[in-house]
């Protein structure tokens, strides 16, 4: 093994890290609503939702296939 080798996450790893992220998007989602305020004009709120949305789909597919996969 090289050491480059070392650095390298596996694809499992890299999925349980996007999940881990997707999670963390969602729980600070209410702590952003609060520091930035409602949103101002669709597209903002178009924004807003997308973001809210894909952490989510992310989120529980990504759980979904690690709960599978046991």
């Amino acid at each position: 093994m090289s050491e480059g080798d070392e650095n390298e996450i596996d694809r499992e790893e890299a999925f349980g890290w996007i999940e881990f992220g997707c999670w963390i998007a969602l729980a600070l989602t209410p702590f952003l609503y609060w520091v930035n305020g409602p949103a101002v004009s669709r597209d903002q709120l178009v924004v807003r939702w997308a973001v809210v949305v894909v952490a989510l789909v992310g989120g529980v597919g990504l759980r979904l296939r690690a709960w599978r996969r046991r």
